[in-house]
């Protein structure tokens, strides 16, 4: 937590501006935020998502029964709860099938089955993924690549979290090897120093 992960998404999605640098994109981006409210407009959920998929009914209609929103069709989305923007806010996202998808905590108010759901669909995704949650079993299901921020330095691995968590431990054991190998030669420095003129000898 406060290691700039969300701060990463608005830069990448251009939310936010980089001080310096640039960021570059090819395609399409769209990005699910944490909480959603601010997103929506004064129409109804049916209408949030009609725009995003050039009003297909059919895919409108799947995507409220998949996101459980079927009886707040005519609802202001204003009016619904956390909860429900969420799950809405997600199905905008999903529906406009982007090249680039940003999903900040996409399992954050989500049932079983419906992350499930959502865990099926992301492995049929063709375009690029970038995710921050803290859903270990669905890191462990749906990415092939994981970016750890450590002590402002980034580690990638190119694996699910199971293999991210196996490299990891074998990064820190090589550098806690390393440190002792680092104390032991500075131990051996201090003791020379200490003895003075006669080392020299």
């Amino acid at each position: 937590n406060g290691a700039g992960k969300t701060t990463l998404m608005k830069l990448i999605c251009g939310i936010l501006k980089p001080r310096r640098g640039k960021i570059k994109t090819n395609g399409t981006v769209r990005y699910l935020v944490q909480n959603p409210l601010s997103i929506f407009t004064e129409i109804t959920a049916e209408d949030e998502l009609a725009v995003c998929c050039g009003r297909d009914p059919k895919a409108v209609e799947e995507m409220l029964e998949k996101m459980e929103l079927t009886e707040f069709r005519e609802q202001n989305p204003l009016d619904l709860s956390g909860g429900q923007q969420q799950r809405l806010a997600l199905g905008k996202v999903l529906l406009t099938k982007p090249e680039i998808l940003l999903l900040d905590e996409p399992t954050n108010h989500l049932d079983n089955d419906m992350a499930d759901w959502l865990e099926d669909y992301l492995k049929k995704w063709r375009g690029a993924l970038i995710m921050v949650t803290h859903d270990r079993y669905f890191l462990d299901s749906v990415c092939n690549r994981i970016v750890e921020i450590d002590k402002g330095k980034i580690y990638s691995y190119q694996t699910n979290y199971s293999g991210y968590l196996e490299l990891k431990t074998q990064r820190q054991e090589m550098e806690a090897a390393s440190e002792r190998k680092r104390q032991s030669i500075l131990r051996v420095e201090l003791e020379w120093i200490r003895r003075g003129a006669r080392a020299r000898s």
